[in-house]
């Protein structure tokens, strides 16, 4: 009879230490959706860079024809 009661205790602190180990196992992001970010991210980036050079050119070439023709 005392052994059961050893063996059930035992399981107990078994399974009380399994329990505590899968809640401070920390969640493992999806690759996939973090590669995904990362791509998105980065053509977002690259628009506006994009854009930022256009304005650029637009200002430049503006200056070129209002000095040319003045």
């Amino acid at each position: 009879m005392k052994a059961t009661t050893e063996d059930n205790i035992l399981s107990r602190e078994l399974n009380a230490d399994v329990q505590t180990k899968e809640k401070l196992k920390p969640n493992r992001p999806n690759i996939d959706h973090l590669i995904k970010r990362i791509l998105t991210e980065r053509r977002k980036q690259e628009r506006k860079n994009l854009i930022v050079f256009m304005g650029i050119l637009l200002i430049i070439g503006c200056t070129i024809m209002f000095s040319y023709y003045s």
